[in-house]
């Protein structure tokens, strides 16, 4: 498997995390990236970010594994604190898994787009198989205007193309 540090998968790296966290939750990755550990409160403090949206982010690079945290009891107030560090050594497979399941997504709507002729409305792109078109009588339930053929030839195309850059990146994996 590649490094998942390496330049290739540092913008998907870097675009993952921002999908998932947004900008704030980039300043959290920052901070955790060169204080290896870190309190939620020390965070929220030093970062000028409100608490709730701190603990918001460490919640989700949690559930995906990409931090974890180590809970201990201060004794003179009786609270829980949480000593938080980030682990990024699972987001190749996190990645991984995402291609896999963007390729299955691709390869059923590419057997859908091959498997049935399709009709629209050109006034209002109304799209629709050729069994549901003839329930219709070929005439948009929206506007009633006429249904017609359409090509999705290049929709096929770019199907086909996508599937194909997909299953290459992950014979790299």
């Amino acid at each position: 498997m590649k490094n998942v540090n390496s330049e290739d998968n540092s913008s998907e790296i870097q675009n993952f995390l921002q999908e998932i966290l947004g900008e704030e939750g980039m300043d959290v990755v920052e901070y955790l990236k060169n204080s290896e550990v870190a309190t939620d409160e020390e965070m929220a403090e030093s970062l000028g970010i409100k608490l709730n949206i701190i603990r918001k982010v460490l919640y989700k690079l949690y559930d995906y594994r990409l931090a974890s945290y180590k809970r201990t009891k201060d004794k003179t107030i009786g609270w829980y604190i949480y000593t938080w560090k980030l682990d990024l050594k699972r987001i190749g497979n996190i990645l991984t898994e995402r291609k896999r399941h963007i390729l299955n997504q691709l390869t059923k709507k590419l057997e859908f787009e091959t498997q049935n002729i399709f009709f629209h409305c050109e006034n209002d792109k109304f799209k629709v198989p050729f069994d549901i078109a003839t329930d219709y009588n070929f005439k948009c339930p929206q506007c009633k205007g006429e249904m017609v053929n359409l090509d999705n030839e290049m929709l096929v195309m770019n199907l086909e193309d996508e599937i194909k850059q997909l299953k290459k990146e992950l014979e790299n994996v």
